[in-house]
């Protein structure tokens, strides 16, 4: 018997509960029927002009219930989808877009930036009329492409990697069936469409009847704001990576005898041991699974399940293969090593990608074919078979590391700063602090540069992951025998330089000087001016979270998160400081 399709799937909710809620966003619900119309009414648009089987849309949205309703009008079509995501820089999309060459443009109003592509609109806004499309006349076969996603590439740009459906489904299958939904489950939906990871959240509760609850962009920065939300949407299912995880630990271990989640997954970056001993204190009895995975794999192809690590392991595991996937440890040579030898870990199977945009079908080496006709993805990782036949990894074979859960190629960091005006050559290593991963760039050029003008210019190209903390000019960059770029030598040369020093700032008051002090604990660095933006000084997201934590003492309660992106310069910050403090007098 033909299994359903995932539209059968969605159909048959639609069927058994068509006033349940399917989604909810920012306090309001969408129920399966109001859902189905929807992305049906979208699809009728798609298909008359000129969408179907074969077809790629330039699916363009939020996170939120829009994109959710795009990816299911673009899967009524028979089309496949390039999830683009509005935080990416507009020249990065532009360059997926020119790559793909989409057939349509499905876009949320303000989000379709490609004015000089030849291809039919659809804007991906709420239709209470129109004609219906529920179904491709043709349903695509297990090889169909289901979406495009685009990862860092050691070429310089990003690459896009081809999803089929059957990688697809075979996600979505696996945990159906290893990690069924219990009654009252609710799951988080808080990653962006333009991710691999994405159709578990869009469709993994959606098509088994359970409610999603789209995470808002202050709950996801903000762990105070993330905890809340948890507790007062009763979320049972989290997938998150290692770093969301300890601060959402942190701020729940503040609310005893809260709300608990069923399951939470770790992924995308390495899960430490503490984090794992610090989830059984504040969650016991909640399942916490360390999954492993790429984009060329269709997100994870192993998982280890926590509760059976010993308090006293090195490293936690990423455990046995998922999917149907295979995994195996290979040589130089690609042959298979023993139990407990290292070597480069191997990935076959169903969830292997179809390969990268644009005909690149090994992509330098990465998908090869062995003398049994089998096709592998080599990693890059480096790991190891432990006796119990689980996989570890102990680290990378070349420069690709992990920021916030996102895969960074440095030589793409270092080819784009070689465009930047005025610069000769350019080197970037990743730095490893008690915060996390940070990129350190280094340039050479035959006159002085300005970091702030750099900064921008690679804002304007990069996506925020992949900016560098700190950019420091050099008279040459060192080079290895072989004449390439020695990063271990590049890494003691620019620890021996102090960060650049602050020259014509003078706090004003003692809140300015306490903002001051907090901004260089931090950064490493003092401000260089009153107007100085945080985050064109080396800051992120997570540091700002840890700003604001901070600032408590100085505000005397602790600052939203909000107010500081919003206004992230010493000046602002300190006015913020002295309004709360003078709401708190009231």
């Amino acid at each position: 018997m033909t299994p359903p399709t995932l539209l059968e799937l969605f159909a048959e909710q639609v069927e058994a509960r068509p006033g349940a809620v399917a989604l909810r966003h920012a306090g309001t619900d969408l129920t399966y029927r109001e859902l189905d119309e929807w992305s049906a009414r979208l699809a009728a648009r798609l298909v008359a002009r000129g969408t179907g089987p074969g077809s790629l849309v330039a699916l363009a949205a939020q996170r939120g219930p829009a994109a959710v309703a795009g990816v299911l009008a673009v899967l009524r079509t028979g089309a496949a989808y390039l999830g683009l995501d509005p935080a990416t820089p507009v020249r990065r999309q532009r360059r997926m877009v020119e790559e793909t060459g989409p057939h349509c443009v499905l876009a949320e109003p303000g989000l379709d930036r490609f004015p000089t592509l030849d291809a039919p609109r659809v804007t991906l806004a709420p239709l209470t009329e129109g004609p219906l499309h529920r179904a491709p006349e043709q349903e695509p076969d297990d090889d169909a492409l289901f979406h495009v996603v685009y990862t860092s590439g050691t070429t310089g740009n990003p690459k896009g990697v081809r999803i089929s459906h059957r990688s697809v489904r075979g996600r979505l299958e696996w945990m159906w069936r290893d990690h069924p939904f219990p009654a009252d489950s609710v799951l988080a939906v808080q990653k962006s469409l333009a991710l691999v990871a994405s159709p578990w959240e869009l469709l993994g509760g959606l098509l088994k009847g359970v409610p999603s609850v789209v995470l808002g962009t202050d709950e996801l920065l903000d762990p105070v704001l993330f905890a809340a939300a948890v507790e007062e949407e009763r979320i049972t299912h989290l997938f998150l990576t290692p770093q969301l995880i300890a601060g959402l630990l942190e701020e729940s271990a503040k609310r005893p005898g809260g709300h608990r989640p069923v399951l939470v997954t770790s992924g995308a970056d390495t899960l430490p041991v503490a984090t794992v001993l610090r989830f059984r204190e504040v969650w016991p009895g909640t399942t916490l699974l360390n999954l492993y995975g790429m984009t060329e794999t269709a997100s994870n192809v192993a998982a280890h399940d926590t509760a059976a690590l010993s308090v006293d392991a090195e490293r936690v595991p990423v455990g046995s293969p998922v999917a149907g996937a295979s995994l195996s440890v290979r040589d130089r040579l690609g042959r298979r090593l023993p139990p407990g030898v290292t070597g480069e870990v191997w990935v076959s199977g169903p969830p292997l990608a179809l390969g990268y945009v644009g005909g690149d079908g090994d992509g330098d080496g990465r998908f090869v074919t062995d003398d049994t006709g089998t096709t592998h993805y080599r990693t890059g990782d480096r790991g190891r078979l432990l006796p119990d036949s689980a996989l570890e990894i102990t680290g990378r074979a070349d420069n690709q590391i992990k920021i916030r859960g996102y895969r960074v190629e440095l030589e793409e960091i270092e080819a784009t700063l070689r465009k930047a005006p005025g610069v000769t050559d350019a080197g970037a290593y990743a730095q490893s602090e008690d915060d996390g991963t940070s990129i350190v760039a280094c340039l050479t050029s035959d006159e002085e540069t300005d970091p702030a003008a750099l900064r921008a210019y690679l804002r304007d190209r990069l996506p925020d992951y992949m900016l560098p903390a700190r950019v420091q000019q050099l008279p040459h960059l060192p080079l290895n025998t072989n004449g390439k770029l020695d990063r271990a030598a590049l890494r003691t040369l620019v620890a021996g330089i102090g960060q650049e020093r602050a020259s014509g700032f003078t706090p004003a008051d003692e809140t300015e000087a306490a903002v001051a002090a907090l901004w260089q604990e931090l950064l490493g660095a003092p401000p260089a001016s009153a107007d100085q933006n945080f985050f064109d000084a080396g800051g992120h997201s997570l540091l700002a979270v840890r700003l604001a934590n901070r600032l408590a003492g100085t505000a005397g309660r602790r600052v939203p998160l909000r107010r500081i992106l919003g206004a992230p310069t010493v000046t602002a910050i300190a006015a913020l400081c002295r309004e709360i403090r003078q709401e708190e007098q009231i």
